[in-house]
């Protein structure tokens, strides 16, 4: 029994050294699963922000509400899935299928991702849908520690697209610090860039990624229109591999 149990315990952590590292909205490769596995995640962004107005008396900003989304994806072959998600902003239901794979000579990472979305733009005028997609590359520098991130994403719904840059860079074997940056492409005036602040936690098909951000948006096409404030407010999610 104890030579099962140490044996499953050796392919669980086997199985979460392979699991694809994640940021807090950049789009990054699912590589390293095998057709059947699945992923759940979950997300917060907290409306409130974090360091100003007595943030003690506000929980950093978190009593505020937050815009939350789950969601899965499912292998459904090598390097190939398919997921589903709802977002509370807009009501919002997105079905994607993605690709991701690794050029080992050069370390690379890639990545794509296309599905469609229905978005709720208001009361009055109901739902909306529209094709959504993006792409990502990753590298490993300096001996597969330091990682510079780049996406690009469109949105139909909103008729809009732009870019996104992150940087990760390992401080230990399970933890790693992160930096994001979206800038702004058109968008209404005023409107400012969007980034954020972090770390990353990863353990037994687990990873946890807690951070500080300007806007309350998930996701590399939730960045697009920017975000009304720099002030910041946290952000949470949490990434589960089976």
């Amino acid at each position: 029994m104890k030579r099962l149990l140490f044996a499953l315990l050796a392919l669980a952590a086997a199985s979460a050294a392979g699991y694809g590292d994640a940021l807090l909205n950049l789009h990054t490769p699912l590589y390293g699963l095998s057709r059947g596995d699945w992923e759940f995640h979950m997300n917060h962004r907290f409306f409130g922000a974090a360091l100003k107005n007595e943030p003690g008396n506000t929980f950093l900003g978190m009593d505020s509400g937050a815009n939350v989304q789950f969601g899965a994806r499912y292998v459904a072959f090598e390097g190939v899935d398919v997921g589903l998600s709802h977002e509370t902003a807009g009501h919002a239901y997105t079905f994607t299928a993605g690709w991701s794979g690794r050029v080992v000579p050069i370390d690379l990472e890639l990545g794509a991702e296309a599905g469609f979305t229905s978005v709720e733009m208001s009361a009055s005028e109901g739902r909306e849908g529209g094709v959504v997609a993006s792409i990502c590359i990753a590298a490993r520098l300096f001996g597969a520690g330091v990682r510079p991130v780049f996406n690009w994403a469109y949105d139909d719904v909103r008729d809009d697209s732009g870019t996104g840059f992150g940087l990760e860079v390992p401080v230990s074997e399970r933890t790693s610090l992160y930096g994001e940056y979206f800038p702004l492409h058109g968008g209404a005036q005023g409107m400012k860039d969007c980034f954020a602040i972090g770390a990353r936690y990863s353990t037994w098909g687990h990873q946890f990624l807690l951070g500080l951000t300007n806007s309350a948006a998930i996701g590399t096409r939730g960045q697009l229109g920017g975000a009304p404030t720099n002030d910041l407010s946290v952000a949470l999610s949490i990434r589960r591999m089976f």
